[in-house]
């Protein structure tokens, strides 16, 4: 998924969404309980990296929203991911990444200013994990749908070569 720009959005089977650009990093300014057993977390557009211009290979994304930046932090569109969680884009370039029924266990903001081994491994990348398994009885409507089996836990967090974590505003619950 893209806001159309450079901005991506991965989903990951194990319920894992992933946050991520090549040309700026990913300020994890707040969360808020936006139901009574859900949790969502607004990511902001952080500091540009000194050369965005980068060579290397570009994901095509599956689904574009498009955003109009006068519009500010007003919502361009939104899609739902069958356990209940949730992308949500915003015309300013901010993305609030939520569930409707679980608590955020962690969010893991890496930055990587250096090409390492790979000519697209340059950027800041917001990985959110929620926990629990409870997913809602029905859906609420998103522009878009993906289907996820949920059928392994996620994945623990980790560096990649060249990356530091920024821990500024990070969510970390057991």
């Amino acid at each position: 998924m893209s806001n159309g720009t450079d901005d991506r959005v991965t989903v990951f089977d194990d319920g894992r969404i992933k946050v991520w650009s090549l040309n700026h990093l990913w300020v994890v300014e707040s969360a808020e309980r936006h139901t009574a057993l859900g949790e969502s977390v607004l990511l902001t557009v952080g500091r540009f990296l000194s050369d965005p211009d980068q060579p290397g290979k570009r994901e095509i994304p599956g689904f574009v929203v498009p955003t109009d930046p006068s519009k500010g932090r007003t919502s361009a569109g939104a899609v739902g991911i069958s356990n209940g969680s949730f992308v949500e884009f915003l015309h300013d370039g901010s993305i609030i990444v939520g569930n409707d029924v679980r608590d955020i266990k962690e969010t893991f903001n890496g930055e990587r200013e250096q090409l390492v081994k790979s000519k697209s491994g340059r950027g800041g990348s917001v990985m959110v994990t929620f926990s629990g398994t409870m997913t809602p009885r029905a859906l609420r409507n998103f522009d878009h749908m993906i289907a996820i089996s949920e059928s392994t836990l996620p994945v623990p967090n980790r560096l990649q070569p060249g990356e530091y974590e920024i821990t500024e505003g990070k969510i970390k619950r057991d």
